[in-house]
């Protein structure tokens, strides 16, 4: 799930956690919503040739209903559209750093460089410091801490926003402060990383920028290098010198001048230093070594966790709201096969049946009825239909409540079919066509009683348990207690 999806999908359970008397998004928005997501993310998936997922699922799910919410809250959809990055600020702020960096020549003395607090002397300096902090927070073990909120500098760079309730009044603006607070802490290490990009990056241009401006003015004018102090003397100067820019030195094999040298480069009144050239060099060899290299390698380090996090953003689907909401989630529609033995169910126990299947399944749940095995024909042959690739998730045996159970013919059945079944197998009795037989009388309901045990006699036989159910007004939710075992089952065998 990338940033984009994760935060519609955190948006959307932030509302429905709110909203528990369906206002703003009605128990229909949020049916019609997982179905058409369920079918959009399967057609996809097959055609990249790939399997649906979850996420997907729950991605295009808060997409239709962050829809929904657009509809009838255009100002709430504009408060959490307010939270996504604007790239154009990763741009904007670097070069901005670029220019500042080219005027700081403008500010200093435009033709003496003073050796001691030459600007870029106070680049190296606070560059250091910063990387010391940024160790120390390593080792401290708070650079990716969970749940550790970005800094106040590392909001504003990334353009967090936490204020989103005063943009909406009403009920809706309570449940945006706790989106928003929510998105702040889950979207810390992102914004960490994204915020560390763009400063790194910044810092880097500001040193370029002051190196290229002095390079640029050095070319039609003559900078004169010396040095001066109220309490340092050339011993002092030179071992600065010799810690800042002794590598440098080394490096491009310009050596450093002796104590002697630099006692002749103080401005007191009388020396009038030298020209700039070795120091610009010594400087520009020493901020590029510690300042720009370190600092692009350290945005790129940022960039790529920033990318890795935007692509794959962590959200835990182990939360019980969405453990609810994938609660009837599949890859694909599940796939029920109904066998009837010694009867053919009316339409109107078909259309139970399907009910009790969208019940049970999900409302795209596909129920298939074979041709019914007609009475005495248990030992074949038998409809097409085994060896279906994938197997079904649930086989039915169902039977009809009004015949009586008969070890040689409906035992021998149930045996057939399953020894057919690769999967689950239940065995439902249909009571709707003997209730209507009984109509009112006195003793419908010990004969249905009665004809309810002999059927769980037979199942019990064969190791199974008949489910009673009228399919053509069905208890939902009792069948779906009396088959819960089967569902389980069917569950961990897919």
């Amino acid at each position: 799930m990338n940033e984009a999806a994760a935060r519609e999908v955190l948006f959307v359970r932030a509302v429905e956690a709110a909203d528990t008397a369906g206002q703003a998004l009605s128990s229909e928005d949020r049916g019609y919503a997982a179905r058409a997501a369920a079918e959009l993310v399967r057609w996809q998936a097959a055609d990249r040739g790939e399997r649906p997922t979850a996420e997907a699922f729950l991605a295009k799910r808060a997409e239709l209903l962050a829809a929904r919410l657009a509809e009838r809250s255009p100002r709430a959809h504009r408060a959490v559209v307010a939270l996504r990055w604007r790239p154009w600020i990763g741009v904007a702020l670097p070069l901005a750093a670029l220019v500042l960096g080219i005027a700081m020549e403008h500010v200093i003395d435009r033709r003496h460089v003073n050796i001691l607090a030459f600007p870029l002397l106070g680049l190296v300096a606070w560059n250091l410091a910063v990387y010391a902090g940024l160790l120390a927070r390593w080792a401290m073990g708070e650079t990716h801490r969970a749940g550790a909120s970005p800094g106040g500098l590392r909001q504003l760079v990334a353009g967090v926003r936490t204020t989103l309730a005063a943009r909406v009044p009403g009920p809706l603006g309570g449940t945006l402060a706790a989106f928003a607070l929510d998105w702040v802490q889950r979207a810390a290490p992102l914004v960490s990383a994204r915020a560390g990009r763009v400063l790194h990056l910044c810092a880097a241009l500001l040193a370029l920028g002051a190196i290229a401006g002095l390079y640029v003015r050095g070319l039609a004018f003559e900078y004169r290098a010396g040095w001066e102090s109220t309490f340092l003397d050339a011993n002092a100067v030179h071992a600065i010198l010799a810690v800042f820019l002794g590598p440098a030195a080394w490096l491009v094999g310009l050596p450093l001048p002796d104590v002697e040298q630099l006692a002749a480069l103080r401005w007191d009144g009388v020396g009038a230093g030298e020209n700039a050239g070795r120091w610009i060099v010594l400087y520009t060899v020493t901020v590029a070594l510690v300042v720009v290299a370190p600092r692009l390698l350290l945005a790129a380090a940022a960039w790529w966790r920033e990318r890795s996090l935007s692509m794959r953003f962590p959200v835990s689907l182990d939360e019980p709201y969405f453990r609810r909401v994938l609660a009837g989630w599949r890859e694909s529609p599940a796939r029920i096969r109904v066998v009837a033995y010694g009867y053919t169910p009316a339409q109107s126990a078909a259309d139970g049946l399907q009910c009790l299947a969208a019940h049970l399944y999900g409302d795209d749940a596909r129920v298939h009825s074979v041709r019914p095995i007609a009475f005495g024909e248990e030992d074949g042959p038998w409809p097409s239909g085994e060896g279906e690739s994938p197997a079904p998730d649930l086989v039915i045996a169902l039977f009809n409540l009004a015949a009586t159970p008969e070890t040689e013919n409906h035992g021998v059945f149930l045996e057939a079919l399953q020894a057919r079944t690769k999967g689950a197998l239940a065995m439902i009795v249909d009571e709707s066509s003997y209730r209507r037989r009984l109509g009112e009388l006195e003793e419908a309901k010990a004969r249905l009683e009665e004809r309810r045990q002999a059927w769980s006699g037979l199942a019990a036989t064969r190791g199974l348990r008949a489910v009673f159910v009228d399919l053509e007004t069905p208890d939902l939710a009792a069948a779906e207690r009396d088959l819960d075992s089967l569902r389980s089952g069917a569950a961990s065998s897919a």
